[in-house]
């Protein structure tokens, strides 16, 4: 996350604001195309860690291999799609410079072999993280996430252009499987290759098709926003979009990392029948990762401005800083629904999170592209968090209670609802301190510091259990020794 922040303003120095869109834009279509996965790798998770944790080895093969052979072909179709039409793209939907048009095209092409590598890359991670090994796919992402970032910015800086980034990224995609290849052999789980049972691909379609309006609902979040910006306003506005919701989004994904470990846990104790120890667990999660992402909201609030100011320059300051705001407490509204989403399609009911998230993507594109035609990027972001909101409180409203083992009421008591009353209560106090102190870098450090203090001693006292209170002082006993 920091080099791939860090390489923004190297990226948009060599490539240019339109250059930088371009790239941008890419991306967005690539993603798109990923709406031909019926989101297979989310039903490989749950029952790859069921067969694991009951000691199902034919069964654990036959999913893996299934797999395998289903986003081979979905690689091949969605590069084949994308490689013919580039050219259409471009031409009909992206207000692309003369001068530009013909590099667009090319980077689409290449891009297109991306998309069949990508499908590969990311089945293959859901082995270590089907096996709990986030030691391992955590290592594997972070050194290859930094690597494609110094690359692409290697090439922008080399004068490859727009045709160069996506080559350097295409070529450390490559780079990836072949790691991942011999990563998932180390783990000796008696991979041989094999035909997959009627059951398996049973039970793994039935549970991949519902989950596929998941995968939907997160494409259209994920690209639509973008995509609606860049064909009403154009690849300048989109920049200016784009930068301010990447830094939200890279903090607050963060977080999403701590709470997925739940979904390859909660499908291990139903594979082992031990479902009664899901509740803690639950509530535990809830209660730490909102108010981290409390936190990491806080600090965007009362630092963005001048982060952007220092990071990218004064324009994104004055167009970008209401977007990174809006789209924070959107991001941090929608990850209220991501444990209860996971834990309810590890225990069987991804037809419920499927038809609310397709409902939350849908009403989503629609009031984004209301917004934008109304109030250009920060009507984006507007509509954005009104959708989030709303359809987010339905969805907890609903599952608690009767897909997800635990009451609402329970949950807001003991998890989320008191690390949202705690976390919000400190920073809309410090929020009016943050115009008080004295503008600049001083003064953003001072109140940022004072933020962190207060969070972390509301979070210790308030927040964290008594066990998990004492192991952390006994810890720190022991250092102080």
């Amino acid at each position: 996350m920091v080099v791939a922040l860090a390489t923004v303003p190297l990226l948009i120095g060599a490539l240019g604001v339109e250059g930088f869109g371009i790239v941008t834009m890419v991306g967005s279509v690539i993603g798109y195309f990923g709406v031909l996965d019926i989101n297979l790798s989310s039903g490989a998770i749950k029952y790859l860690a069921e067969h694991h944790a009951a000691n199902d080895r034919r069964r654990f093969a036959e999913t893996f291999w299934f797999g395998i052979m289903f986003y081979g072909l979905l690689g091949l179709l969605g590069a084949t799609a994308v490689f013919f039409a580039a050219n259409g793209l471009v031409e009909r939907f992206f207000h692309v410079s003369a001068a530009m048009r013909d590099a667009t095209v090319t980077a689409f092409q290449i891009a297109a072999l991306g998309f069949a590598l990508t499908q590969t890359q990311n089945y293959l991670m859901v082995v270590p993280q089907a096996l709990q090994r986030y030691d391992r796919s955590a290592q594997s992402e972070a050194f290859f996430g930094i690597v494609v970032n110094l690359a692409s910015v290697a090439a922008a800086l080399a004068g490859t252009g727009v045709v160069g980034v996506i080559i350097a990224r295409v070529s450390v995609s490559a780079v990836n499987v072949l790691y991942l290849v011999w990563l998932i052999r180390r783990f000796d789980v008696g991979l041989a290759p094999c035909w997959p049972g009627k059951e398996v691909r049973s039970a793994l379609t039935s549970f991949s098709a519902y989950a596929y309006l998941s995968k939907i609902a997160s494409t259209l979040q994920q690209h639509a926003d973008k995509l609606i910006v860049g064909s009403i306003a154009g690849p300048v506005a989109l920049t200016f979009y784009t930068v301010p919701v990447t830094l939200a989004g890279r903090i607050l994904g963060l977080t999403y990392r701590l709470s997925s470990v739940i979904y390859p846990r909660a499908s291990a104790l139903v594979g082992a029948g031990r479902i009664s120890e899901l509740r803690p667990v639950y509530l535990g999660v809830m209660r730490y990762v909102t108010y981290i992402n409390l936190a990491a909201l806080g600090m965007i609030v009362l630092a963005g401005d001048e982060f952007l100011r220092r990071w990218v320059g004064q324009d994104f300051v004055t167009q970008g800083y209401p977007v990174l705001v809006l789209m924070t407490v959107a991001l941090l509204a929608d990850s209220l629904t991501n444990i209860p989403s996971l834990v309810n399609d590890a225990l069987g009911h991804p037809r419920i999170t499927g038809r609310f998230a397709l409902a939350n993507g849908v009403i989503g594109v629609a009031a984004v592209y209301l917004g934008t035609l109304f109030g250009g990027i920060v009507g984006a972001a507007a509509g954005h968090l009104a959708s989030s909101l709303v359809l987010g409180i339905c969805f907890l409203l609903f599952v608690h209670g009767r897909t997800v083992p635990v009451s609402f009421g329970e949950t807001l008591r003991d998890g989320f609802g008191r690390s949202l009353g705690i976390g919000l209560l400190i920073i809309c106090i410090l929020l009016p301190v943050k115009w008080l102190v004295p503008a600049g870098l001083f003064g953003t450090v001072a109140i940022v510091s004072a933020a962190l203090l207060s969070l972390a001693l509301a979070g210790l006292y308030f927040i964290v259990g008594v066990d998990e209170r004492a192991a952390m002082l006994a810890m720190a006993r022991r250092l102080r020794s």
